[in-house]
């Protein structure tokens, strides 16, 4: 009976047919090359972006691909650790299964993840194994003394960058990446050629940047590649992007509104770039051209805008100068302070003419500071007395003709002092966004100081040009004075002050004549009595520098326009240029506090200037007053009248070598 009752046994199920690993492996590598997307800044490169990396390795197709002895745990190995060097294996078409399945296996062996990607090129490949003490290289790379890997590695260096583009992250700004890796950029705008770099408008793939991840929107960029110059004695690539690069990673953490954003700093092997925030509506030089040749109506809000924009870049300005305060000038200001038995952050007077000035030396114990509105134009303007193309003795100052005074540049104790500068401020280092502007009556939208690396640059190659008696000056429109005392120094924060100056009067008149006044106020250089020597802001007779007859008259004719005769927002910014940004005068080491007040300002005092301006007409705003506007219709006002002529003063020479002639505008392009 007990055959009967023994249990019966179920069918055995015949085993899962495996496909063919070769066969799955090729239809795996033609979905992954499906995968890949063209770089658009290296047109013969692609790159894999990271979200479908996760997408093409799971453990089902690990298992597809691979025979059938591979056990789980190198299934879980490459899902976890090696996806990408296992989808280089892949792409290279040069490994089979078995291949696949060995040097995976090897890898968890030697500790060889996605982290030691990308590899360099070492000479011990294939069967050396112990490898050569003298061949040094990373411990986990001892997976390639394999001998499979003899016939296998060229393919593996070669795609290795198509796997390994970066991810731009918030908390991360230099990357330093290997030879062939490629950049995730997927579309290509605008190229612009500069002497130093070619900049790109470019589109980073949404998967390669944080803001991308959740927004699954490309990054727009401007890409800023630096050239290898052979041409400028003395200047270097890499030095330049080291110092460019280090800089903007410090600036980046002012996070100011009004400078402009520095995303990343890139090395590329031998190439070098730097990224930043695309500015969508250009710069302020594109923006005053499309003003149109005549000026627009003048309505309270239009100034206001401006206003505080000019605000905003001061503001920027002051940050940027601020972050290191131990420079030899400020040792100057704080010195004369104290003797003066002063606090160092005190206001110092500002007399603006001989008379005001007699007066306030008659009252020595008055230190208040007049209002922008009261500052009449000075019968002298400042000067000084320069040296030209000659080093200094200390290589930190340049010396006057007077034995007792020397000027002092403002260089920190700290090198990290130069990086708290602009030097090359003009409006097409001026950038407008308009796509993060809300409120459409701010035509202006937001403009932000770019650029913050050029000039030194700029610097770094033109100072140290060989034989530079035997060569032209060539000074920027918007250069201080003391650009041409010698151009072995550093440039100071008070240049800046300089270069704004001549940005804000350039802006007032495109507001009250449109672009037909800016061109005829350029092409006021053409009676510049010294073509070599003198640009439009400033001239120099027999080696002295002074604001130029041409802006001081063209100043004087702005103030007699009905805008600006009266207290008004733009009169008193035009006031505010004349008394103290166009001020050839620097601190020096002897001067007496006074003395120091009298000189060109510093950021922290325009800032203090421009909000005094700000609060004057937010307050007219609010009452109802027309110390924004008085009049709306602009069109059919007379432009200033040019100046006729130059009188040429008895003794003035005209040779020199310090410029020539100057373009109605400078295009920055980098």
């Amino acid at each position: 009976m007990w055959l009967f009752c023994r249990r019966r046994q179920k069918p055995q199920k015949p085993p899962i047919p495996r496909s063919d690993p070769e066969a799955e492996l090729r239809a795996f590598r033609n979905k992954l090359e499906r995968s890949l997307v063209e770089s658009s800044l290296n047109n013969d490169k692609q790159f894999l972006p990271v979200t479908e990396i996760d997408n093409l390795v799971n453990p089902r197709t690990i298992r597809s691909v691979l025979p059938n002895k591979a056990s789980s745990e190198i299934v879980d190995f490459i899902c976890h650790h090696g996806k990408s060097f296992f989808l280089i294996l892949v792409v290279g078409n040069a490994a089979s299964p078995q291949d696949l399945l060995s040097i995976m296996q090897s890898c968890r062996d030697h500790n060889m993840t996605d982290e030691q990607l990308p590899v360099d090129r070492i000479a011990c490949v294939g069967g050396k194994s112990p490898c050569d003490p003298r061949q040094m290289h990373h411990e986990a790379w001892n997976v390639f003394h394999d001998d499979i890997w003899t016939y296998i590695c060229r393919p593996f260096y070669r795609e290795q960058g198509t796997f390994t583009a970066p991810v731009f992250r918030k908390d991360e700004f230099i990357y330093d990446l290997k030879e062939g890796c490629v950049l995730p950029v997927i579309r290509k705008g605008q190229e612009r050629d500069g002497h130093f770099s070619t900049v790109y408008e470019a589109y980073i793939h949404p998967a390669h940047h944080e803001e991308g991840r959740r927004s699954k929107q490309p990054l727009h960029v401007a890409l800023k590649k630096l050239k290898p110059l052979s041409s400028e004695p003395g200047y270097n690539v890499q030095t330049a992007w080291n110092h460019e690069a280090s800089a903007l990673e410090e600036i980046n953490k002012l996070q100011h509104h009004n400078l402009i954003r520095p995303i990343a700093a890139i090395r590329c092997g031998s190439e070098h770039y730097i990224m930043f925030e695309w500015a969508d509506g250009g710069s302020l030089r594109e923006l005053w051209e499309s003003q149109g040749s005549e000026p627009k109506d003048l309505d309270a809000d239009r100034v206001m805008v401006v206003i505080e924009e000019l605000r905003g870049l001061v503001g920027a300005l002051s940050t940027l100068h601020g972050t290191n305060t131990r420079t030899k000038t400020a040792n100057v200001v704080r010195r004369a302070a104290n003797l003066a038995g002063m606090a160092a952050s005190e206001r110092l007077a500002v007399p603006a003419n001989p008379a005001r000035r007699r007066h306030e030396e008659a009252k020595d114990s008055e230190h208040n500071t007049p209002s922008v509105s009261s500052l009449k134009s000075p019968k002298k303007t400042p000067e000084i007395r320069v040296r030209f193309a000659e080093p200094s003795d200390d290589g930190l100052s340049f010396r006057s003709e007077d034995p007792n005074r020397s000027y002092v540049s403002e260089e920190s104790d700290a090198s990290s002092d130069e990086h708290w500068r602009h030097g090359d401020l003009k409006p097409d280092n001026i950038l407008q966004f308009t796509m993060s502007t809300k409120d459409s009556s701010r035509w202006l939208g937001t403009l932000k100081i770019a650029d913050l690396g050029l000039a030194k640059q700029h610097i770094f190659a033109t100072a140290r040009r060989n034989d530079m008696t035997d060569q032209k000056y060539t000074t920027s429109h918007y250069e201080a004075p003391e650009a041409v005392a010698n151009v072995h120094l550093p440039r100071s924060r008070r240049f800046d002050i300089w270069s704004m100056g001549c940005v804000i009067l350039e802006f007032v008149i495109v507001i009250l004549y449109g672009n037909k006044g800016l061109d005829t106020f350029y092409d006021q250089q053409k009676i510049r009595e010294n073509l070599n020597m003198d640009t439009l802001y400033f001239s120099v007779d027999r080696n002295v520098a002074r604001v130029s007859a041409i802006v001081r008259h063209w100043i004087a004719q702005i103030l007699k326009d009905a805008e600006c005769d009266r207290p008004s927002a733009l009169g008193d910014l035009v006031r505010l240029v004349r008394d103290r940004l166009l001020i050839v005068e620097l601190p020096s080491e002897n001067m007496t506090a006074r003395e120091v007040a009298r000189c060109r300002a510093d950021a922290a005092e325009l800032k203090e200037k421009l909000d005094d301006i700000w609060r004057k007409a937010r307050d007219s705003e609010f009452q109802g007053g027309n110390y924004l506007c008085l009049t709306t219709h602009r069109k059919g006002v007379p432009l200033p009248q040019p100046l006729q002529g130059i009188k040429t003063k008895k003794g003035s020479t005209t040779t020199g070598r310090l410029g020539d002639d100057l373009p109605k505008s400078q295009r920055n392009l980098v």
